[in-house]
């Protein structure tokens, strides 16, 4: 299933998930025979022959069309390069595992084809992205694949957007419609939201793409909000002498985020955030994690007494957004980059990459009313002044997003330069982990570069807190990296935030995650067994002391 929810109900789309052909490569080229089969959606790491392959592999299956004419094959999520090929013939590249993209063939005929897919997890100087780091790049196709049939004329997507005014509610709109055909063609299209229904027709040239803009005013909805998470279906329908030819179903919300000096406020009510980071790992799936994985995550923060997740650090899958959406959890979802030097983020091919994962972000997920701040550039260089071009390229392209709020997360406590330029003051701080500062400490240095700066007051966020623990090692000193000092730490720390004049925070982290092998670094020598165990949870999702730590703490709040 695409989404928790049909998307189609004209347009006929197939799920091509289950078994492929598979084969390691020793060379970028379709291989000749295949010797095994791979699950899809999956990470080969987590199959046994596999447990340790970064390079490339090759996956293949058999598409059976209904229909001759133009086909729409769309992929959710690949990691962390592919270069599919169509009856042999390569039709396009990708980059990046965390974001979707679909290749569009016309002149198709019926009956059965050939889709391969060459997929590349190497570290390579042509990945910026993706390299070795405190969390793990696994190999493969990670997310779902679909064929759809398409007509001639076709809805490419609907973009949404919410305003309040006067006490009530409206929707700007853009559909955007696409003529595959070599011959003007006129179409009805119709769009319903909320018990409201919008007629226009539309003349499209030949091969000529298109933006309709649709305005809904005076809409009765009720806004959409952490205790009542109100959603309503967004349909767009298209129609050629009254008969339906194709059609686009979505999700959408009515909420608006906004700050006042240092409040953060939903729907004009003061929220305090209270969040974790969370890592899509899993210690049986990896990075390909099943719905029902997805929704036990959120059930478990839930029960924490959270409100809010922070997509560490890239865009997540869109059924788990669909599911924040359904259960009320504020979203912060950023692009893909994480402590990225100052030469790191200007070579000229990280800003390529980086830029084009925000596009496809904003481009796949801005519909999503949960995500309600957008986020870049994760311990950047943003103390380098030479890095500011970068870091205005990137918030340029979040704040074209009106509806929510724009950050990045900084560990550049006291030398911060470009705080001025985003919504909320985010920061990664280790109290009683890294060094001897307290989260007062921590504040008092960031209000002086605020004051230094003589910028602006807004929220803080504490984007990043905690400490690690191995599940079930117990010590009666209380050691670091046991369970009993992360739980001890955590009570700390979050006793001290509820206090604090902060916005909210986000823990460090949901559940233990592997991470990378490889690199200068060397991430396995300060990560025991080879993995970042600031998890809350362990890897299968078994609870640490810290878990009912934070819990106990969380529901005092409400007695």
């Amino acid at each position: 299933m695409e989404r928790l929810f049909n998307t189609h109900e004209v347009r006929q789309q197939k799920c091509l998930d289950g078994l492929w052909e598979f084969q390691t490569l020793t060379e970028n080229k379709l291989p000749d025979y295949y010797t095994d089969t791979m699950t899809v959606p999956a990470c080969w790491e987590m199959a046994l022959p596999y447990r340790n392959y970064r390079g490339l592999a090759a996956y293949r299956t058999t598409v059976s069309l209904n229909h001759e004419g133009s086909i729409r094959l769309l992929f959710k999520g690949i990691s962390h390069t592919a270069r599919v090929f169509w009856d042999k013939n390569e039709i396009g590249t990708h980059y990046n595992a965390y974001t979707p993209f679909e290749f569009i063939l016309e002149n198709q005929v019926k009956g059965k084809h050939e889709l391969e897919i060459i997929v590349d997890n190497r570290f390579t100087e042509n990945s910026k992205l993706h390299v070795p780091n405190d969390y793990f790049t696994y190999g493969g196709i990670i997310r779902p694949v679909f064929v759809e049939e398409l007509s001639e004329v076709f809805i490419q997507r609907v973009s949404f957007t919410s305003i309040y005014k006067l006490k009530e509610w409206s929707a700007n709109l853009q559909v955007v419609l696409e003529n595959l055909s070599t011959e003007t063609r006129e179409v009805i299209l119709e769009v319903t939201l909320a018990n409201r229904k919008i007629k226009k027709s539309v003349k499209l040239k030949e091969k000529k793409r298109e933006i309709v803009r649709v305005n809904i005013t005076g809409l009765e909805v009720t806004s959409w909000s952490l205790e009542q998470p109100n959603l309503y279906f967004l349909t767009g329908e298209l129609y050629q002498e009254n008969v339906a030819i194709d059609d686009s179903i979505d999700r959408v919300g009515f909420r608006r985020i906004s700050i006042k000096k240092s409040q953060i406020y939903l729907n004009e009510r003061p929220l305090f955030i209270r969040g974790i980071n969370r890592h899509e790992d899993h210690g049986i799936d990896g990075a390909a994690l099943s719905l029902a994985e997805m929704e036990n995550d959120l059930r478990m923060i839930q029960d924490l007494g959270l409100n809010a997740v922070r997509t560490a650090h890239y865009p997540n899958d869109e059924r788990f957004l669909d599911l924040c959406d359904e259960k009320g959890v504020l979203v912060w979802e950023e692009g893909h980059a994480r402590i990225a030097s100052l030469e790191a983020i200007t070579d000229p091919l990280f800003i390529e990459q980086s830029l084009t994962v925000i596009d496809e972000m904003l481009e796949n997920h801005q519909n999503h009313p949960s995500i309600g701040i957008w986020g870049c550039l994760n311990e950047a260089a943003s103390d380098q002044i030479k890095a500011a071009p970068v870091y205005q390229k990137h918030l340029d392209k979040l704040k074209k997003d009106k509806t929510r709020l724009v950050t990045y997360a900084s560990d550049k406590h006291s030398t911060d330069l470009f705080l001025n330029k985003i919504d909320i003051y985010s920061f990664n701080c280790y109290p009683m982990w890294y060094g001897n500062l307290t989260i007062a400490d921590y504040l008092k240095i960031i209000q002086n570069r605020m004051h230094t700066l003589k910028i602006a007051e807004k929220p803080i966020i504490i984007s990043e807190f905690g400490g690690g623990a191995i599940y079930n090692f117990h010590d009666v000193m209380n050691v670091k990296w046991s369970e009993e000092y992360q739980a001890q730490l955590l009570t700390t720390l979050l006793k001290e935030l509820e206090n604090a004049q902060v916005a909210g925070y986000f823990i460090w982290q949901f559940s233990d995650t592997r991470v990378s092998q490889e690199g200068d670094y060397n991430w396995p020598i300060t990560r025991p067994k080879s993995r970042n165990n600031k998890g809350i949870v362990d890897e299968y999702r078994r609870p640490k002391m810290g878990y009912y730590a934070v819990k106990e703490v969380l529901n005092s709040l409400n007695k």
